[in-house]
């Protein structure tokens, strides 16, 4: 196991090791909320009813 060295700031390896847990913590809930805000504003498709023609397909009139 790593010997606990105390760096110039005061900080130990636990420390570190733990800050990054939380970092990758944090970032893990902002993808996640992000993921899910994009779910929630997500349009379904429109499905044309039964019967109804689509914008897309011209409608040709003989006079």
């Amino acid at each position: 196991m790593a010997q606990m060295v105390s760096t110039r700031y005061g900080w130990q390896w636990r420390d570190y090791v733990q800050a990054d847990a939380e970092c990758d913590r944090y970032w893990q809930a902002q993808k996640a909320e992000k993921r899910s805000l994009i779910e929630a504003t997500k349009k379904s498709p429109r499905v044309a009813a039964q019967g109804d023609k689509k914008t897309s397909e011209k409608i040709h009139i003989n006079f």
